[in-house]
């Protein structure tokens, strides 16, 4: 392995951010706007839903920005060093998340959107219910408790929780799926096989690095252990433009999605980013060719 062998970034095939940013920023408050005042309630009949999409699009959007920050390649910050950019890895797993939460959403949405609700109702008493097995006896828990039972109640209701549900939360509501398990529970072959190359692909690695597997515990720190400190660098800097298109390319996957699911005729805005995005990143494009070249016609 030569020293260079990482410092492969042609000329040719560094995107400026300039020249897709600013549109990226549109398309995400776009979806923002829409969202907020022209939600389609006559197709998604979820009281619950609006607000779930709102928070989705606001959690990919402060992600996204995040890991611009990490990756940034302008800013003249000396503190802003190049290392950081390797801890934007477990950042693009939620964007990544969110994408797989948006394809089992789109194949039967009020019902996995109830679901989604009603398993998270469960995680919200069972945490309830640990704490009070512990704390119960405490005074000094005892106002939580109040606040608690009071939020607990409030989304009991919201969520159309039944008797029997709230009787039984780990008999009567099922837990949400990850990844590994939604792809299992779609009945799609096109979705089956797509969430297959994204958690071979993609999933498969964010995942060893956010648990510090040897292979995710190698790519977060064995730079550090670089002997020729060019070598080092190189890595970081190829390391860096890849969690950079990363983070692109799964913010256009997101947005497509919801395109998908919401149908805000905003297709060709996404085709034409997935194009010029495409003609920089080869990965871009893989994945542009799986799912979303077909997808936004």
């Amino acid at each position: 392995m030569t020293d260079n062998f990482f410092n492969s970034i042609p000329k040719e095939k560094t995107l400026d951010h300039k020249i897709i940013g600013p549109r990226i920023n549109k398309l995400i408050e776009f979806f923002i706007n829409k969202i907020d005042r022209e939600f389609p309630h006559d197709r998604i009949r979820n009281k619950n839903a609006k607000g779930m999409f709102l928070t989705f699009t606001y959690v990919a959007k402060n992600t996204y920005r995040s890991i611009l920050f990490l990756c940034d390649m302008v800013s003249k910050d000396p503190g802003r060093k190049i290392e950081y950019s390797i801890s934007s890895i477990p950042l693009l797993r939620v964007i990544l998340e969110e994408v797989f939460t948006m394809l089992f959403f789109s194949e039967k949405l009020d019902e996995r959107i109830a679901w989604y609700h009603k398993a998270g109702w469960r995680e919200t008493k069972e945490t309830y219910d640990r704490c009070l097995a512990r704390y119960g006896e405490d005074e000094n828990w005892a106002s939580w408790f109040e606040k608690y039972r009071k939020h607990l109640n409030e989304i009991t209701s919201m969520f159309g929780i039944t008797s029997a549900e709230a009787s039984n939360p780990r008999k009567n509501v099922h837990v949400w799926p990850t990844p590994g398990q939604m792809k299992k529970r779609v009945d799609s072959p096109d979705l089956k096989n797509f969430m297959q190359y994204l958690q071979d692909w993609f999933y498969k690695t964010f995942s060893q690095v956010a648990h510090l597997s040897w292979p995710g515990l190698a790519i977060m720190g064995g730079h550090f252990l670089y002997a020729n400190l060019d070598h080092q660098e190189s890595y970081l800097k190829k390391t860096r433009s890849d969690c950079a298109f990363y983070n692109t390319t799964l913010i256009l996957a997101f947005f497509s999605e919801l395109e998908n699911i919401l149908k805000f005729n905003h297709k060709e805005e996404l085709k034409y980013l997935w194009t010029i995005v495409s003609e920089y990143w080869e990965m871009t494009k893989e994945f542009y060719d799986e799912r979303y070249r077909t997808l936004l016609q």
